[in-house]
């Protein structure tokens, strides 16, 4: 049975599970039959195990992901592909299990499967989505984490991929175009850091030096056979290390529990002390795109960044509800980087209709700006072929979407993308340049664990329940 096969067996089965809570909340039973009982009877044998062992300090996490796509219009042709992704992730709570108060571990796994958009008919190096890289199983998080002084120091070590520490935001992924979700897109064509599921050796400390500023900052090996998915579980030999990357960040944060209308501002940056391609040069200090010699390997990148989000509107001081705005700039400051300054505006509304309270509305636009290393290769690779297009300096990526919450743990994102300007760096001797590309797409979220009785939220919900009862 092939890898895609087994994913597909997933997603049905995600489905399945689902679809008895679907049904109880669009008609009401006047009656159970064999399979409803059965299925009441392996819910509930999971429920228990997952008690079992949240009791003991494990809690189960897990997921189905899939982000199916097509462009209609543009790129350099019209297509559609599918991209998908497993979770499991588990989470230890040693004070639970051996007295280790404020000391817990962290697991996770992933399984991707199938093709990306950008890459068979868009023809850009950033796509509409984000369930791709590493197509395959991958070891993605194991870690160990301390909490000192009452939580305000945050300590995590092990293997991790960097952007789950750094520039990442639970706003983000309510998109499914790549340039967003997981992550401001200029940081992987600006340095070696990584990103998920890729995990090398490193870490991160937290402080919080006010209830509300923090001061952050980390580092990670960079390690280019991390990112092959020939090694599941990593290379953990640091032997094939080319050096590692430090992100840093000054943030404010608030929360619901301390403002009624929480924000998020953070500046930060990197600095880069590892190898990488030029995109130009060649060892001989010529053009790799004329002299056809491999691209020189360079040391040394560095930037910054400085994002935001505010919530701006809160009807019901009671609910969640209300619109946040949210923003990115990014530069490079230092080396050859592909890409040289990024700018990113977004909307996220949470609760839309009367009664939808947990559906979203989302909007954003992004702008990448290539740097004039990238845009000399690709115009000396069209000389080779009797072209002299200019490329184009600027690609824009948008996204408009709805997020539907069928059920607690079900969400399904239709999604309307645009590209314009798509990059050709993959193809640089294409003489003219991509067409701009309309797409259109959804992302299905299946939250496996709470479909089986064992989410996270839940057994907490049970446990304090258990304490005031």
């Amino acid at each position: 049975m092939t890898r895609i096969s087994i994913a597909a067996l997933v997603g049905s089965a995600a489905v399945l599970l689902a679809a008895p809570a679907v049904a109880q909340q669009a008609a009401p039973s006047f009656g159970a039959n064999a399979s409803d009982i059965a299925g009441a009877q392996v819910h509930d044998s999971f429920a228990t195990l997952g008690q079992t062992l949240y009791d003991h300090g494990v809690t189960v996490s897990s997921s189905y992901t899939a982000e199916p796509a097509g462009n209609p219009t543009g790129g350099m042709s019209q297509g559609a592909t599918y991209a998908g992704q497993v979770y499991l992730g588990l989470d230890a709570d040693f004070g639970k299990m051996a007295g280790l108060n404020d000391t817990y571990g962290h697991f996770a796994m992933v399984d991707r499967q199938g093709n990306r958009l950008s890459q068979y008919y868009i023809g850009s190096s950033i796509g509409p989505q984000e369930i791709w890289g590493i197509q395959s199983v991958h070891l993605a998080v194991l870690t160990l984490e301390r909490k000192f002084f009452d939580g305000r120091l945050d300590v995590t070590v092990g293997r991790s991929p960097a952007n789950i520490a750094f520039l990442d935001s639970p706003i983000y992924c309510h998109f499914m175009v790549n340039s967003t979700c997981g992550n401001p897109a200029l940081i992987y064509f600006a340095s070696n850091f990584s990103g998920f599921p890729s995990s090398s050796w490193g870490g991160d400390v937290k402080a919080w030096l006010t209830d509300k500023i923090y001061a952050h900052a980390g580092a990670y090996e960079v390690n280019p056979l991390d990112h092959d998915q020939a090694y599941p579980w990593g290379i953990w030999s640091t032997a094939q290390a080319t050096g590692a990357i430090m992100p840093f960040e000054l943030g404010y944060a608030t929360s619901f529990k301390n403002d009624d209308l929480p924000r998020h501002y953070q500046v930060g940056g990197w600095v880069d002390r590892s190898s990488y391609a030029s995109p130009l040069y060649s060892e001989d200090g010529g053009f790799s795109a004329l002299n056809g010699e491999p691209y020189a390997t360079k040391f040394g990148r560095n930037g910054v960044w400085a994002r935001f989000d505010q919530m701006v509107t809160r009807p019901d001081p009671h609910s969640n509800r209300g619109l946040t705005l949210f923003g990115v700039f990014m530069a490079a400051t230092s080396g050859q980087p592909a890409m040289s300054q990024y700018y990113e505006l977004g909307l996220l509304q949470q609760g839309t209709f009367e009664g939808r309270d947990a559906d979203t509305l989302g909007f954003v636009v992004n702008v990448e700006k290539w740097s004039s290393y990238a845009l000399d290769n690709v115009r000396l690779a069209r000389a080779t072929v009797g072209s002299f297009t200019a490329p184009t300096p600027y690609m824009v990526m948008m996204e408009l979407n709805y997020g539907w919450q069928i059920t607690p743990a079900v969400q399904l994102s239709p999604n309307l993308q645009a590209i314009i300007n798509p990059d050709n760096f993959n193809e640089p001797t294409r003489a003219n340049n991509i067409p701009s590309a309309f797409i259109v797409g959804f992302k299905l979220n299946v939250d496996l664990a709470k479909v089986a009785g064992i989410g996270a939220d839940d057994l907490a919900t049970r446990e304090r329940q258990q304490k005031v009862f």
